[in-house]
């Protein structure tokens, strides 16, 4: 599988202040990678690194061959989807809308949608199961529901890469499955790079066999789950009881 996204000697944080540094990992297409850590680790910070919402401290990113921050806006859209956890409070659009949104980068100037942008937001909106919602005004949601309608409109962007920061966060547990399976599909079946942060490290585990670890005071680890986990690296960076660690090598080896 050729490669995304690469980094180099990345170091993230806010004005000059280094959260995490040297941070050495690839994205491969049709990888499917779960970052995972505690809560003020650095995982959104990472998330808003990539999506240049935020500058990194040091190092470089990556993206099909190119530094990150010489790509264009209009270019990135079209390989990047990323959904952050921070939604704008005054979206009084229509769920169908918010999802179209995701096509933008492929409209011309008068932003008029194509038959294929229409083919591509339907078969977004069936994908997350939301399509029954799509006049409802996105406010007027359940933060379950605004989430999937977040992660149709980074489907219906049609990008080489999918980031998804907390997609479970608000979701039931079928719901949460749910999600897992059509990220799979997506890497699967597609192609797809996808990367995305979870607190549920029980279903990464089952469902993802590539881990990004970031914690506060530890070098930023990656590798496969089987061996991150049958090396003591959970148990290390989660703080784990061996009860609780001996629980997950159960299950999962």
């Amino acid at each position: 599988m050729r490669e995304i996204l690469k980094t180099k000697s990345l170091s993230i944080g806010y004005e000059g202040k280094t959260v995490v540094s040297d941070i050495n990992v690839t994205l491969n297409e049709g990888d499917i990678i779960a970052l995972v850590g505690p809560n003020g680790a650095g995982k959104s910070t990472l998330f808003k690194t990539f999506s240049t919402h935020i500058k990194p401290v040091g190092g470089t990113i990556v993206l099909f061959g190119k530094d990150l921050s010489a790509i264009s806006p209009k270019e990135r859209a079209k390989l990047l989807g990323i959904v952050l956890t921070e939604r704008p409070d005054d979206m009084f659009m229509k769920v169908y809308d918010v999802v179209a949104a995701g096509r933008y980068p492929y409209t011309g100037m008068f932003g008029k949608l194509s038959d294929n942008d229409e083919k591509e937001i339907k078969v977004s909106l069936e994908l997350v199961g939301v399509n029954h919602l799509i006049d409802r005004v996105f406010n007027t949601l359940s933060d379950g529901e605004k989430q999937k309608v977040m992660i149709a409109k980074a489907i219906a962007q049609n990008t080489p890469i999918i980031m998804l920061d907390e997609p479970t966060a608000f979701l039931d547990y079928p719901s949460k499955i749910e999600l897992f399976s059509l990220l799979k599909k997506l890497a699967k079946e597609q192609h797809k790079a996808i990367l995305f942060s979870s607190h549920d490290l029980e279903l990464l585990l089952r469902y993802t066999d590539n881990l990004w670890i970031i914690a506060k005071n530890q070098p930023f680890a990656a590798g496969k789950s089987s061996e991150l986990l049958k090396n003591n690296v959970i148990k290390k960076y989660f703080n784990l009881k061996n009860e609780d660690n001996d629980y997950l090598l159960k299950e999962n080896l």
